[in-house]
């Protein structure tokens, strides 16, 4: 039996939907055909750019999305943006199906997240990161997820093991309404506290003794260090650092964020630190997480 090839059949469609409407174009001229997607439930996900040429608008829009999201096997069919914002909101255009609603849900490594795909991100990108998470806690620990979104590290987190207890920072309204449904989807409501609002202003507020911070945030969450530090408990911990670093200075940029790091804290001080790449971001620039292990600081303790 011939396999289903969706490239394939998108170009062969295509081909037609031109010859159809617009004779003079040919299939083989077209560069703005989307070589991969996002797929997932009955959504799919086309680039930015993709059919931006002129051909294509001699074809009626609703005839064009429709071949275009059967072809890919969806019901739902968008164009992905930039994200905007500092609640991260993803630019996404709704190109076919919204008479089905913009709340999707996907499965990843066992655990159900379900979202506003119009009103919150999401990267698949950061699958091994999310699975890393709940790989290196360990058993009874406290968990702080500064900017955790719908999510993405606290339920791999509490997923993990029964005895984990996690403290979940989020403004963006529509993300803590997803963070609370996949919260109850994968039954683990019971062991997580959900801050809503700025954290730098809800965290200190309360009187927190963790064992580990996720700082899942780009571009760039050193602003959050002091808020981290002060909410770890007397014996130290982990902070997990998200940021963005030349792709050939990862220990130059570690160098750099510790050194904010300890200008932060006097009470505690490094005592390891490594550097996980999660992918690639930009040309030459990737998204990485820095990990720091922080113990007392004995020398200033002693005066």
């Amino acid at each position: 039996m011939r396999r289903y090839d969706p490239h394939s059949t998108l170009r062969q469609r295509l081909a037609y939907l031109l010859k159809e409407f617009a004779p003079e174009n040919s299939i083989d001229s077209q560069n703005d055909i989307p070589k991969k997607w996002e797929r997932f439930d009955d959504v799919g996900i086309i680039p930015q750019g993709s059919f931006g040429d002129s051909a294509w608008s001699a074809i009626p829009e609703r005839r064009l999305w429709e071949v275009v999201a059967d072809s890919l096997g969806v019901s739902r069919l968008y164009m992905k943006g930039e994200v905007r914002g500092g609640k991260r909101r993803p630019e996404i255009e709704c190109l076919f199906g919204a008479e089905k609603g913009s709340w999707v849900v996907r499965k990843e490594n066992g655990i159900y997240f379900g979202y506003d795909i119009e009103e919150s991100m999401w990267s698949a990108g950061n699958v091994n990161e999310r699975k890393r998470m709940g790989d290196i806690v360990s058993t009874g620990e406290v968990v702080l997820d500064l900017f955790a979104g719908i999510g993405y590290y606290t339920i791999p987190i509490l997923k993990s093991d029964s005895s984990i207890k996690v403290i979940s920072c989020e403004w963006n309204i529509p993300s803590v309404e997803a963070l609370e449904w996949n919260l109850k989807r994968n039954k683990c409501q019971s062991r997580c506290s959900i801050l809503i609002g700025d954290c730098l202003e809800t965290v200190p507020k309360m009187d927190l003794l963790v064992d580990r911070v996720v700082m899942g945030l780009l571009p760039d969450s050193t602003f959050a260090i002091q808020v981290a530090t002060n909410a770890l408990s007397d014996k130290g911990g982990f902070i997990h650092m998200h940021g963005l670093s030349p792709s050939k200075g990862y220990s130059n940029q570690c160098q750099e964020w510790l050194e904010i790091m300890s200008d932060t804290t006097n009470d505690l001080k490094v005592r390891e630190a490594s550097i996980t790449r999660v992918k690639s971001y930009a040309p030459n620039w990737d998204h990485v997480v820095l990990n720091v292990e922080l113990t007392p600081n004995f020398d200033i303790i002693r005066e």
